[in-house]
């Protein structure tokens, strides 16, 4: 029988013009990981025929998709996650052919982002050799750095059902590099915190699938709600400061993490996130060859983190590359 190696494997991400109706791929990121699980709810008959049995039948429920994925942080495609899960989005002049792209917490109209199609190349739906998941939303995403490895991201979205994808994908991988996370830079209340060994930033979303009587299982719409923003930071120990004057004194300092690739003009690609309110939550001793600490934070929505549509933010982001806009 044919087999399908997942080397094979391709994926792509576009921006929706109407949520849930399927694009074509813009951006192609080279996951390590994408685990895409379509749920429909199962709808058990249990009613009673005087047999000693409980389940006499079943027909589908309403039905969504979720998925998991990850890998190296590409900053092309990045875009494309930061104002989905964002929504709020503004693209400044570009200097040297590289643009700067800022994201912040979209809190005018609806404030519903923009959805995606995400597409799934895995060479195994017949005709076009993918699988399309329209009107993905995302409900978590993490960036973060071991500075022994790479500029990662990890990120989980829900989806309508998955359908076969309208045409085959035409797979143009990225042309960028992937980012060692040792080129990451952090800065606490003004000051450079040289000693960070690892940090991770999460931006998590609610949803709400809901579902009507409009004769189809897919959701009617996927709502987006509230966000959070938490994190944890790795320090090599140096002093107390840690706990003395960021979790016991409840400084709640201004956090902003940058890595890019060292670049200069034409050829920078960087991501600075900024939390201008990072209260710590915890700070624990670690005790291996060198003394450290483990600190988690919540990051608290702020008017100096607002983006365009004003209001209160936890984080903002300016992501740079070359690409010229991601609202289309």
């Amino acid at each position: 029988m044919p087999v399908m190696p997942g080397a094979r494997s391709a994926f792509g991400i576009g921006r929706e013009t109407t949520a849930g109706t399927q694009v074509a791929a813009r951006f192609f990121p080279p996951f390590s990981k994408f685990d895409p699980t379509d749920k429909p709810d199962f709808l058990v008959d249990d009613g009673y025929r005087g047999s000693m049995a409980s389940e006499f039948g079943g027909v589908m429920g309403p039905e969504s998709c979720d998925i998991d994925f990850s890998g190296p942080g590409f900053m092309d495609a990045l875009g494309s996650l930061l104002h989905n899960i964002l929504g709020d989005y503004a693209v400044g002049a570009a200097v040297s052919g590289v643009y700067p792209h800022t994201f912040g917490l979209l809190n005018s109209g609806n404030g519903q982002p923009p959805t995606h199609t995400l597409i799934d190349s895995q060479q195994l739906t017949a005709t076009v050799g993918a699988r399309a998941y329209p009107g993905a939303c995302l409900s978590e995403l993490t960036l973060s750095g071991n500075t022994e490895g790479l500029f990662q991201i990890d990120g989980k979205a829900t989806s309508y059902p998955s359908a076969a994808a309208s045409a085959a994908m035409t797979n143009t991988p990225t042309s960028e590099q992937v980012i060692p996370a040792w080129r990451s830079t952090v800065s606490i209340a003004g000051s450079s915190a040289p000693n960070i060994s690892e940090w991770s930033v999460t931006i998590a979303r609610e949803l709400a699938p809901m579902w009507t009587a409009n004769g189809t299982q897919a959701p009617y719409v996927i709502g987006r709600g509230a966000i959070k923003v938490s994190g944890k930071l790795t320090f090599v120990a140096i002093d107390e400061s840690p706990l003395t004057t960021g979790l016991l004194t409840n400084q709640q300092p201004a956090l902003v993490i940058t890595v890019n690739n060292g670049g200069s003009t034409g050829a920078l690609r960087e991501l600075a996130l900024t939390m201008t309110k990072a209260a710590y939550t915890d700070a624990g001793q670690k005790r291996d060859t060198l003394l450290g600490w483990d600190v988690s934070f919540s990051a608290m929505a702020n008017s100096t983190d607002a983006a365009a549509s004003g209001g209160l933010s936890p984080i903002k982001a300016v992501l740079k590359n070359a690409v010229t806009d991601y609202s289309s």
